[in-house]
């Protein structure tokens, strides 16, 4: 991976385009912006023929330019916010003389050989072309992203000295581009999710870690007794959560590179619901104390464990805020649990303490598992609706204002967690297609509005509890 980032770096950068609002004066020449807040949202039309190669290209080079273009279709489809016209569409448009990279650097910023108006005419919106050469250093790649009904180039690049097995990489990487060229924020296509799953039925919960769309699953624990609660550091170098395999719920930290764990916390009793804070230098957990369930920090290294919210009944959850000004808790001290916010004072990177703190629910009988978006504007949860017997996800202002429901009638619905770019939320659900049943829990996605909501496909019994950590560097 770090060799590819070097040879992004000797790559040239031929344009972008950053979606903002933009004034009226120059609105016509700024690219299409995607929000999924506007009340008129609707999916950007897109087109990616396959990439165009020599002839004399071998067998090789000829599937590699199919496949980069499949999988780049997949990724933007995936994000939510693209449509992918079909290659059967546009094959009368395919021109085998789209020119070379070298003379794609020119006038009108890499637009040609190509004929934007065609693509308008049949309602392309965005076009992406590539060309794929091969020489004795590696692959070239070159790829360009055009906004066809402006005439203009969002966003290209060249990628040189790429080995074949680094090219899956090459499409991520350019594909993040597109989604940052035409969101404003960062891509999300070289991050990870890590959840508890179980290969079988009747094995135990277990710790995995897979790309952002269920593919590369890695099983990062093993055992025979049960694991809960993985978190990511923000940095993505580490992985907490809870083991049974000293016979008590204890806390660990596994560093992902190399597969070293430690034990965090040992307490008698809870050790559980680890959440970083965003300069990484604490980790948040619920700890219990005869009976009682409080939250306490704790250095990574495992020194230095001390409370930091204790009370009258449970306060489980502990999740800091990414601006580091709050934490949110869910707590049981009025009766049934409800989600509390607490505005936290910094002395320095690793002493802080509560300075007072709020309750933002007060509808449903039973609300938990909250998560911070990206910017720490927005907080969604899981809540239980006694009317319908399910558990549903909401979405809140930080003070608590504007509830809205984003899933109904679907099974139960928990555990959301922030897709690091803040567009998607990925989240646990045991709905059964086409029974008002609850079956078994796997992953699920959905845009942040609750649109778009369908399954990551992941080859294992159960999934749950998943954590969306940030992208790979």
């Amino acid at each position: 991976m770090n060799r590819i980032i070097r040879e992004l770096i000797l790559g040239f950068f031929i344009c972008t385009g950053v979606m903002t609002s933009a004034p009226s004066a120059w609105a016509q020449d700024s690219p299409m912006i995607v929000n999924i807040d506007n009340p008129n949202f609707r999916k950007l039309i897109v087109a990616v023929p396959n990439f165009v190669v020599e002839a004399s290209s071998d067998d090789e080079i000829k599937a590699l330019a199919k496949d980069g273009a499949d999988q780049l279709s997949r990724l933007l489809n995936f994000s939510g916010l693209f449509n992918i016209m079909g290659e059967a569409a546009y094959k009368d448009l395919i021109k085998s003389n789209f020119k070379s990279d070298s003379q794609a650097n020119g006038a009108q910023q890499g637009m040609e050989g190509i004929d934007h108006l065609q693509w308008k005419g049949i309602g392309v919106e965005s076009l992406t072309v590539g060309e794929l050469k091969r020489s004795k250093e590696g692959l070239t790649v070159l790829l360009r992203t055009l906004d066809v009904y402006r005439g203009k180039l969002v966003v290209g690049k060249r990628f040189i000295k790429v080995k074949v097995d680094e090219f899956p990489a090459v499409i991520r990487r350019y594909a993040d581009s597109i989604l940052e060229a035409y969101t404003g924020k960062a891509g999300i296509f070289s991050s990870r999710i890590t959840f508890i799953g179980r290969g079988q039925k009747r094995s135990f919960k277990q710790v995995y870690v897979s790309d952002f769309d269920g593919s590369n699953v890695i099983q990062i624990t093993k055992g025979n007794y049960p694991h809960l609660s993985p978190a990511w550091s923000k940095d993505g170098r580490y992985i907490t959560y809870t083991s049974y395999e000293d016979g008590n719920p204890d806390l660990f930290i596994y560093e992902f590179a190399t597969g070293k764990k430690s034990k965090l916390s040992g307490r008698k009793g809870l050790n559980s619901g680890s959440n970083w804070s965003a300069n990484n230098k604490l980790v948040a957990f619920t700890g219990s104390n005869a009976g009682d369930a409080d939250i306490y920090t704790v250095f990574p290294n495992g020194q230095n464990s001390k409370p930091l919210i204790r009370g009258e009944g449970l306060d489980v959850d502990p999740t800091f805020s990414p601006d580091s000004k709050w934490i949110l808790f869910v707590s049981g001290r009025f009766g049934n649990p409800h989600i509390f916010r607490a505005e936290l004072k910094w002395s320095g990177e690793t002493e802080v303490r509560v300075v007072s703190d709020k309750r933002l629910t007060f509808a449903g009988w039973y609300n938990a598992t909250p998560s911070w978006s990206p910017e720490s504007d927005k907080i969604v949860f899981a809540g239980y609706d006694r009317d319908t017997d399910r558990f549903d996800l909401f979405m809140m202002n930080i003070d608590g204002t504007k509830l809205e429901r984003l899933t109904i009638r679907a099974g139960d619905n928990e555990r959301p967690s922030w897709s690091p770019n803040g567009q998607m939320i990925v989240f646990q659900s045991n709905r059964t297609r086409g029974k008002d049943i609850k079956g078994v829990n796997q992953l699920f996605v959905m845009n942040r509005d609750g649109s778009g909501q369908r399954p990551i496909k992941i080859d294992l019994y159960e999934a749950q509890t998943p954590d969306w950590g940030p992208a790979v560097k």
